[in-house]
């Protein structure tokens, strides 16, 4: 998915955000139904990578479409576009264990989630309107790393993919060298399930919230004291923590979705592109230091310490915030009598 966010902007830049969607669904669903096909690992591991290129392509148009067809609630619709993801990613995990229990076995377990993301599809091409403000053009879409705010708007969101995954990679490893195996279900379930209420709560607030330097503040210090807790209180706590650490995590990260309506509006795709490939390169790579430095000092709670420099980055990052990012309150409009 880090691989494929700018070729996603690419796509936007060439055929519109809209129509980027679509054909994110369609690899989708093509992946979802064909990686269930055979009962063969290279086939697998094949069309997941089709699977996951259609979640990147169509995540930098998201915002894009957020502008477009929102301008003036671009906080609210990215809360509510968040919360959509958040619900399917618990209905997801919910689910699919039952189906891998049914006489049919895993295939039909993976390839089942091809009907939702064709459903989709369908209703997307359907419901949605057809003309967009964002449409296609020939602008650009590759990163400009001379960009300190489109660095800043990456970083951000590496700070809070980073805490949010690498607490998902490392929380069963850990608490298994803890002897605490049976907390595993409750506090990975306690650390995604903490995302919902932050997600309903920017979807009343998220206008009033989009740019401003104390919601990046609280998600900062929130991840610290949630990851430091976990790592250095007792086991039997780690629900607690973990739990904030989602949260905190989840408000920084939902708020990231917007920032590039925020601060460019003119290079929204290019700038979400760049973002989602920080983001999920943090998350891939950074879980991955950690798991190197338990092995060279042989304490698990190393594990955790790119997680803590995720959060310090969202602290400092989200605490230096440029005024100019944040948007104006709504001035009411006068009416007949007024004037």
């Amino acid at each position: 998915m880090a691989a494929g966010a700018i070729p996603g902007a690419y796509l936007v830049s060439r055929v519109g955000a809209r129509r980027a969607v679509a054909v994110g669904l369609a690899l989708v669903a093509l992946g979802a139904g064909l990686r269930g096909a055979y009962p063969n690992a290279a086939v697998v591991f094949a069309f997941t990578v089709v699977f996951a290129l259609g979640i990147a392509v169509a995540q930098p148009a998201m915002p894009s479409l957020a502008q477009a067809w929102f301008p003036k609630r671009i906080g609210r619709a990215i809360a509510i576009y968040s919360n959509g993801l958040l619900v399917g990613e618990v209905i997801a995990a919910s689910i699919t264990l039952p189906l891998l229990l049914v006489p049919f076995g895993w295939q039909v377990a993976l390839a089942v989630w091809a009907v939702p993301a064709a459903i989709v599809l369908a209703l997307w091409l359907i419901v949605t309107p057809a003309s967009e403000a964002a449409v296609a053009t020939a602008g650009l879409w590759l990163p400009d790393w001379r960009s300190g705010q489109m660095l800043r708007v990456g970083l951000l969101m590496g700070g809070a993919s980073l805490v949010y995954f690498g607490m998902n990679s490392w929380v069963p490893d850990t608490l298994d060298a803890r002897h605490a195996h049976a907390l595993i279900p409750l506090t990975l379930g306690v650390l995604n399930a903490m995302q919902l209420p932050v997600s309903f709560w920017l979807a009343l607030r998220g206008d009033a919230m989009l740019g401003r330097r104390w919601p990046y503040v609280l998600a900062g210090v929130g991840s610290l004291v949630g990851v430091g807790g976990y790592a250095l209180a007792p086991a039997g706590s780690a629900p607690l923590w973990a739990g904030l650490a989602g949260a905190a995590a989840s408000l920084a990260f939902i708020l990231n979705l917007g920032l590039p309506a925020l601060f460019a509006p003119s290079e929204v795709a290019r700038t979400s592109g760049f973002m989602f490939t920080v983001g999920y390169g943090a998350a891939f790579f950074g879980p991955a230091l950690g798991g190197v430095v338990w092995d060279w000092t042989g304490h698990f709670r190393f594990a955790l310490l790119p997680m803590l420099v995720g959060a310090l980055a969202m602290l400092l990052l989200g605490a230096t915030v440029p005024k100019s990012w944040v948007r104006p309150a709504a001035r009411p409009v006068a009416s007949a009598t007024d004037s």
